[in-house]
């Protein structure tokens, strides 16, 4: 439970999955994104919204 508990919180933090997997150690990314799916879509719309921002300023 802590490890899950630690994963989640980098995920909340803003830590990448390739960060992240390289951290908890697992053999490739896929292990990473498939065991914390529902913590990483929590954040799917603010990551949108980071590009979206980003591109606006471009303009």
């Amino acid at each position: 439970m802590l490890r899950h508990t630690y994963a989640t919180r980098c995920i909340e933090s803003g830590l990448s999955a390739v960060v992240l997997s390289k951290l908890l150690g697992h053999a490739d990314i896929e292990t990473t994104l498939n065991t914390y799916t529902s913590v990483f879509n929590k954040f799917k719309d603010d990551e949108i919204q980071k590009y979206l921002d980003y591109i606006n300023q471009l303009h």
